[in-house]
């Protein structure tokens, strides 16, 4: 066993995982530090085309309430469409021509959205999200407006009735009076009248309806309760799916150059205290694995030590089961001919990691590999202790039963094979002896 151990290439694989997971740490999360808030710099472009009362107010309603700090307003379709294009702007929303028309008749006005969808993940989803936001904003000024409008037509003529009628005394009484007694054009006085009163009319309807409405002009108010992490931060929703993909990774190499090694050494060791060695070698590894890879990630993000302790022992349990699993498919594959195996597998478990898409959005395959490798158990019980949920025993459970799995494959795999007397091909790659 000593000659397992003294072989510098028996530690190779350490160094190797480890190179990996920090190099993900410190490369890929700190991407994500002004995350969401700085979603707020995607620009916005408004398109009013219509230009009339109710659009303008639509128009400067959306301008004040998006959540967003570059809101810009255009007049021209065209041009909107070219900054989107090329990237200068994430949303337009236009407010097609004849929209106050549709409003004043009682008809559904239309409110169209240009986006460009050939953008990353988060600004999509962030799009989506803004055209919801904006037609729940137009649908509640749009209300407002049909309030306004009802009580107006109920309002103008109780006011313009006796309008009419005290302009028209006062006009007659001096129409005849300058005209000392002579007939007067009551119709013509009537049209000056009516020119006269109607803005000052048209004036005190809109105020009053636009007062009868506001008791009807009720936004729900509404509150979260956040049972995971309250940090705004994205690092804490990144970290348990990069640390994981990191780990298993650097693990995957680590594992074929551990059993490259052990194809060799075993010539001169004896294949079964190899074996042992290489076990004893993986716990060793996967431990000092987990403590850089945590302590890596402590430097970027927030916890506190119960939270460390949580997420050293998770991880080493995952990286176990991630070297059991590995070396027991490289042992039975051969070493390097494994990766058509674990490549794919490897591939498979980012996207059954959960880490982007939830486990009840998945394909019944996905779902089937989410239960049973060990990069989902990882993910969600990391999520689970840096947001102080617990309920981590089922995930703990799983990768028990990977780690178990993958020993006994490599066990079997050692038994069966592996009975060459010649250190030739693969088994000759990687010397014994230094």
């Amino acid at each position: 066993m000593s000659k397992w151990f003294s072989n510098k290439f028996s530690w190779l694989g350490m160094l190797v995982a480890s190179f990996i997971a920090i190099s993900f740490v410190f490369c890929v999360l700190p991407a994500f530090k002004h995350m969401p808030s700085n979603g707020q710099n995607l620009p916005v472009v408004i398109v009013n085309q219509d230009k009339q009362q109710i659009s303008d107010k639509v128009a400067a309603g959306l301008k004040d309430n998006l959540p967003f700090k570059h809101v810009s307003t255009v007049s021209s379709l065209s041009r909107a469409k070219q900054q989107i294009k090329v990237r200068k702007a994430s949303l337009a929303v236009v407010i097609p021509d004849g929209f106050n028309k549709d409003v004043r008749a009682g008809n559904r006005p239309t409110v169209n959205f240009v986006v460009n969808n050939a953008n990353s993940m988060v600004q999509t989803n962030v799009n989506q999200s803004l055209i919801s936001r904006i037609q729940s904003t137009v649908n509640a000024e749009l209300t407002q407006q049909s309030l306004v409008g009802m009580y107006a037509k109920q309002l103008v003529p109780k006011l313009m009735k006796p309008a009419m009628a005290a302009g028209m005394k006062t006009a007659m009484q001096k129409a005849m009076a300058a005209s000392k007694g002579q007939a007067v054009n009551q119709k013509q006085i009537q049209k000056q009248v009516q020119a006269q009163v109607q803005p000052k009319i048209q004036k005190q309807v809109m105020a009053q309806a636009t007062k009868m409405a506001a008791p009807f002009n009720i936004t729900a108010k509404s509150s979260t309760d956040m049972l995971g992490t309250k940090q705004q931060n994205m690092q804490h929703q990144m970290a348990p799916m990069f640390i994981s993909m990191a780990q298993y990774l650097g693990l995957m190499i680590a594992s074929i150059i551990s059993i490259m090694t052990f194809m060799s050494v075993r010539f001169i060791a004896g294949k079964w205290k190899t074996f042992i060695g290489l076990q004893i070698t993986g716990i060793i590894s996967t431990f000092v694995l987990a403590v850089l890879t945590i302590s890596a990630l402590r430097c970027l993000v927030s916890f506190d030590g119960g939270t460390f302790a949580g997420l050293l022992w998770h991880n080493y349990l995952y990286d176990f089961a991630v070297f059991e699993l590995t070396s027991g498919l490289a042992l039975l594959f051969g070493g390097l001919p494994s990766l058509l195996i674990q490549l794919p597998l490897f591939i498979l478990q980012i996207m059954a990691g959960g880490g982007t898409l939830p486990r009840a959005a998945m394909t019944s395959f996905y779902k089937f590999l989410s239960e049973t490798t060990p990069m989902y158990q990882n993910i969600y019980s990391s999520f689970n202790t840096m947001a102080g949920l617990g309920n981590t025993g089922a995930f703990e459970q799983t990768l028990w039963w990977v780690a178990l799995s993958g020993l006994v494959i490599g066990a079997l795999a050692v038994w069966i094979g592996y009975r060459g007397k010649e250190r030739r091909g693969l088994a000759a790659v990687i010397p014994a002896k230094f």
